[in-house]
Parts: structure tokens; C-alpha cells; sequence
């Protein structure tokens, strides 16, 4: 199903408000505000649109959220997570990435050549470093230029000629994508995860919380997972957006913690954790959590996650903040 909250559309227009507002916590928490993008997506769509405007109606009504009642509009590229383009509400479907390239194997290179140039931003690409990346080595000249060539054939066929013509520009030395054209979820997270630590700094870290609420919200999955060749030229930038989105776990942790909300706490490490389980401060937060609560099961089981994932010998390393912090809280 290329559109998750369809399966949230009876429950969102449920005639028991109740049910509602349960569906709408449930989206919302699982999904955050792109849970409102798929929808607005939905809008464009004749079987699902009298529904989706009755979800998104709903839930303005209760969260008090600003909802946009108009279709999504623009090229949204989804790069955490499984690899999708959207051109205003419509996903590039996967077998229409090898329409003009001879299947599978042609459509990974045609989509693998524009994850490339959105990973590269508005610098661009030589042919010959589309080559490395795409290709794993030298490829020729030919090649490169008819998968160019396939992939805006995609463009035109899924957004007109046009935004064929305006988003991907090509020449002899580099070719790049129009960043003033399409949006990405990377992006975005990395601008509001910068915009929650000055936010902090000036403000404090109340202030901060809804900004790295939203950066949690965002992530969905390894930057530019299942892309081929991503795991080289990827491997710095998903390092870096999985840090952003552990260290504001973290501080969501800590100020749940330091206002006394200590099962919200919990919640926020085992998210966190489930992304990254040797992250020691988000333990220690699990643990302090845990053990206000009177949770030793819970306590017990963080703690031996943590020293199998890190594979550390706590007897061995006494100094490890993890193993020091379950020895005070425990003996």
C-alpha cells in the first residue's frame, strides 16, 4: 500500500468521537505531521478523498492543529527509511522507474542516479563520480547518458515536461537536481534539529521540545536505505542524521524525566533504542526511569540489551557510565 494511513481512514471518520481521538493519537504519535502530508495526498485521490477531508477536518478539531484542506503540492523525496519520490500527491511507483530502462535492473540505476543527485544537493555530480557511485566503477559514456535520459523520461511521464525540463539539468561536466524544486525529509530534519538546539540554547529546553519532538517524528529508517552503492557514499550523512535523532531522543528523555513524567521517559528511550541500542545516556535515562517507577524486570533487561550490544564484560569495564549507574541504583 503506497499511501500507510488509508488503514486509519474508518477509525479518523469513526461516528464515536471517542475512537477518533484515540486513531488520531495513535497516527500522530506513530507518524507525527507527515501523518497530515499523507493524507492532503489523498485528496487527489477519487476513492479516498471525501475521507481523507473528513480525517484531516477531525483531527484539526482535536488537536487544534492548522490543516491544510488542499492536495499536496510539489516533489517530496523520502529519504529515511524506504526510497520514495512523490511528484505533487503521486508516488513514482517502482516499476516506473525501468519503464524506459528494461526492467528492475535498469530502474535501480535510474532511481540510484536521482538519490545520488539528491544526496549531492545543489552542487551536483560529475558523470565520472555518477559513475562510482552508481556503476561501482568507470562505466561508459553511453550508459550514463541513456539512463539520463530514462530518468527524465520518469520525470515527464510522472510530472510533465516541465518539471522534467526545470528539475534536472545536465551538460558534458555535471548534471544536478533543481533544490529550489523538490523537498526531502533528510533536509528537514537536519534544518529542525539546528533550529532545536539554538532553540535550546536561547530559550532553554522547554522551549526546544516540540522542535526535537519533530525530529524523532521525522525519522523513519536509515538514510537511503535499499539505494545500491548508498553504503558507501551514504555512510557519512546517515551516520550523522542517526546521531541528530538520538541526541534529540535523549533530551526528550531528560526533560521527561526532569518534569516527573517518568513513563513518558521510558517511551522515549525504547525508541531510541530501538534505533541505536548502544546509546549509553539514552540508557541511563531508561534506568533512572525505570527505577523511579519500581520496574527492576525492566531495569535488568535495558541494562543486559545494552552490554550485548556494546559487548562489554561489566566486570571488566567497572568505569563504563551504564554499568557504574546500574551498580548505584541497584545495590
Amino acid at each position: 500500500m503506497s499511501n500507510p494511513v488509508t488503514l486509519y481512514l474508518p477509525l479518523l471518520t469513526h461516528t464515536d468521537p471517542e475512537v477518533r481521538r484515540q486513531a488520531t493519537t495513535i497516527l500522530l504519535t506513530h507518524y507525527g505531521n507527515r501523518a497530515l502530508t499523507y493524507l492532503r495526498r489523498l485528496l487527489d485521490d477519487a476513492e479516498f478523498s471525501e475521507q481523507a477531508r473528513a480525517a484531516l477536518t477531525h483531527i484539526g478539531d482535536i488537536t487544534g492543529l492548522r490543516i491544510e484542506l488542499r492536495p499536496f503540492r510539489g516533489v517530496y523525496v523520502r529519504c529515511l527509511g524506504d526510497f520514495q519520490v512523490f511528484i505533487d500527491s503521486r508516488l513514482i511507483k517502482p516499476e516506473e522507474w525501468g519503464q524506459s530502462e528494461g526492467g528492475r535492473a535498469g530502474g535501480r540505476k535510474v532511481q540510484g542516479i536521482f538519490a545520488y543527485l539528491v544526496h549531492c544537493g545543489e552542487t551536483g555530480a560529475t558523470r565520472s563520480e555518477i559513475a562510482n557511485a552508481i556503476w561501482g566503477g568507470a562505466a561508459s559514456a553511453s550508459s550514463i547518458a541513456r539512463t539520463l535520459t530514462a530518468l527524465r523520461q520518469v520525470l515527464h511521464h510522472c510530472g510533465g515536461t516541465e518539471l522534467a525540463t526545470n528539475l534536472l539539468h545536465t551538460d558534458r561536466q555535471r548534471c544536478a537536481l533543481n533544490t529550489d524544486l523538490y523537498r526531502s525529509d533528510a533536509d528537514l530534519l537536519e534544518r529542525t534539529f539546528d533550529l532545536a538546539v539554538k532553540t535550546g540554547e536561547e530559550q532553554g529546553l522547554e522551549a526546544a521540545q516540540s522542535f526535537y519532538q519533530y525530529v524523532l517524528d521525522l525519522y523513519d529508517g536509515p538514510y537511503m536505505e535499499g539505494i545500491a552503492g548508498a553504503q558507501q557514499w551514504a555512510a557519512e550523512r546517515r551516520a550523522s542524521l542517526l546521531s541528530k535523532t538520538v541526541l534529540s531522543g535523549e533530551r526528550l528523555a531528560a526533560h521527561a524525566y526532569a518534569t516527573g513524567n517518568d513513563q513518558q521517559c521510558l517511551q522515549y528511550c525504547q525508541r531510541v533504542l530501538a534505533l541505536e541500542p548502544q546509546a549509553a545516556a539514552v540508557v541511563n535515562w531508561h534506568l533512572r526511569a525505570s527505577h523511579r517507577l519500581g520496574l527492576p524486570v525492566e531495569m535488568q533487561r535495558a541494562y543486559q540489551r545494552y552490554l550485548a550490544a556494546a559487548g562489554i564484560n561489566p566486570r571488566r569495564k567497572r568505569d563504563d557510565p551504564v554499568v557504574q549507574l546500574y551498580h548505584e541504583l541497584t545495590e
